[in-house]
């Protein structure tokens, strides 16, 4: 059975480590992502992220690029040593804030664990007695300038009920031979796993209540993404597939998706797949089963519409556009989109679903990457004034 939680035989100088949080401005941390998943206020700074994008909080946990250290680390010369201490590849490193009041809710994360050859590691850098954090309902009491391997496939949960803010420095890494030796063998044997279930709509999420449901899938990226799909219209429901599916763990099914959490690969997959189904005509739309079609003009919008999709859940855009998709392309179109060359755009907004900034001006409604409709209208057309 893989551990939930493991001390490691490292430590580092806690007034080093906070020197050189001192370097870090309060205007520079990015809110985290996930927004369904903690009250209060969760943010972070990349220090190695892929490519190096600063901007870049979110870490793919079955994308495996280049990762390069960003401007941050650059300039905080003990974090730089912290790492040199770990003897295996290092692929996203952050620096997490749980502010004073705030709290994580019970989640699980996606393939972290030793057990899927991956290395999660926290080092407290700012922490107090009054900050519990909790795997499997397993108090972790963790101190400044500590090593932890934390398996998070468990369920775990956060609460700072202090005065104080919570920092600590989140280390992702890969399992080789250094890492091994410093484990117990059963660490890397995976749990049994669970039964899946057959095919059944998920349910869906009242406006008014921020938590998503337990029966929703564990990855609260994915998770995040049902829901919001779900709240627009669209039919999501889990299911058992096959590998011949176009995109991995993904199928279209008369107008809604079928989602299989054990293949899914990229849960920003299914934006782009549900931004198909938005742009489509709503006739035929209810029509479409198992290809979403070749239209070159749908595409352009999908690609669109899964920005914006990103963008008003608070995700990296490069959950969606990531290097494996778009033929190896996905960084380049984000990039595009993040400096406002937005791709598709006319055509969303000749179909009603979206308005440029000239004509969001014009009708004192919010510009792209805001929506004005998630879903194609019905015959419904925005007419462009000279």
């Amino acid at each position: 059975m893989s551990i939930a939680s493991w001390p490691l035989p490292l430590q580092f100088d806690p007034a080093r480590l906070q020197a050189d949080l001192a370097r870090i401005a309060p205007e520079e941390w990015i809110p985290h992502f996930n927004t369904n998943y903690y009250e209060g206020d969760w943010s972070g700074i990349s220090l190695r992220a892929a490519r190096g994008s600063h901007l870049q909080l979110y870490q793919d946990p079955t994308a495996h690029g280049v990762f390069e250290d960003t401007e941050f680390l650059e300039r905080c010369p003990y974090f730089r040593e912290v790492l040199s201490a770990f003897n295996c590849e290092l692929e996203s490193v952050r620096l997490l804030r749980l502010r004073a009041g705030s709290s994580i809710r019970e989640h699980c994360d996606y393939k972290l664990g030793l057990e899927d050859g991956s290395l999660r590691i926290h080092v407290p850098i700012q922490t107090n007695a009054d900050v519990h954090f909790y795997i499997e309902d397993q108090l972790v009491t963790m101190g400044v300038g500590e090593t932890w391997y934390l398996n998070v496939n468990r369920p775990h949960r956060v609460e700072n009920a202090s005065v104080y803010d919570r920092v600590h420095l989140v280390i992702d890494g890969i399992v080789n031979d250094w890492v091994r030796g410093m484990f117990p063998a059963e660490a890397f044997t995976a749990d049994p796993p669970q039964a899946p279930q057959l095919a059944r709509p998920l349910e869906r999420i009242p406006p008014q209540h921020p938590e998503l449901p337990p029966d929703l899938p564990a990855n609260p990226i994915t998770a995040a993404i049902i829901a919001f799909l779900r709240e627009i219209g669209l039919q999501v429901c889990s299911a058992q597939l096959s590998n011949e599916t176009f995109l991995p763990g993904i199928a279209i099914e008369h107008g809604g998706l079928l989602v299989d959490e054990t293949r899914l690969l990229y849960p920003g997959d299914l934006l782009h797949e549900a931004g198909h189904l938005a742009v489509a005509e709503p006739q035929r739309r209810v029509q479409m089963h198992q290809n979403a079609g070749a239209d070159p003009a749908e595409e352009m919008m999908a690609i669109a519409w899964s920005y914006a999709a990103a963008r008003h859940l608070h995700l990296d855009p490069l959950v969606v556009f990531h290097e494996i998709g778009y033929r190896g392309g996905g960084s380049h179109i984000a990039e595009q989109f993040n400096t406002g060359q937005y791709i598709g755009l006319p055509m969303l907004q000749w179909v009603g679903m979206a308005l440029d900034a000239k004509q969001a001006s014009i009708r004192d409604l919010p510009a792209y990457p805001a929506m004005i409709a998630w879903l194609r209208p019905v015959a419904m057309q925005v007419e462009t004034p000279a």
